[in-house]
């Protein structure tokens, strides 16, 4: 996909809390663009294709997830390259409702509750 259908008609979703970042979602046709400030004038943003965020909500409806277990049952490469995709999915998730973060730990990972 080109850089330019990425940011093409985004809208804004909401935000997700992270450990020590805020990030920000946005929402397009094709995915969404999760967004967290560096510093005041630095930002890091990352793209989640929509079907790891449908392919998550299905796999994991009802349920506590990590991005361990994501990758442990994806085993998708296109959807998830690496852990990082995997947690971005999850904020991408949690900013469009059909997540939440719990405060509870699997060891050093977060733990999310999908709820679609």
């Amino acid at each position: 996909m080109r850089i330019r259908d990425l940011f093409k008609d985004l809208t804004y979703v909401g935000q997700a809390a992270g450990d020590k970042k805020q990030y920000h979602v946005f929402e397009n046709v094709n995915g969404f663009l999760v967004v967290a400030g560096n510093s005041p004038n630095a930002y890091n943003a990352n793209w989640v294709d929509r079907k790891a965020v449908d392919f998550v909500g299905a796999a994991f409806k009802g349920r506590k997830v990590t991005t361990g277990r994501i990758m442990e049952k994806a085993r998708r490469r296109k959807l998830f390259g690496g852990g990082f995709v995997a947690l971005n999915t999850l904020y991408a998730m949690a900013a469009a409702g059909r997540a939440r973060k719990l405060k509870e730990r699997d060891g050093r990972a977060m733990v999310f509750k999908v709820t679609s």
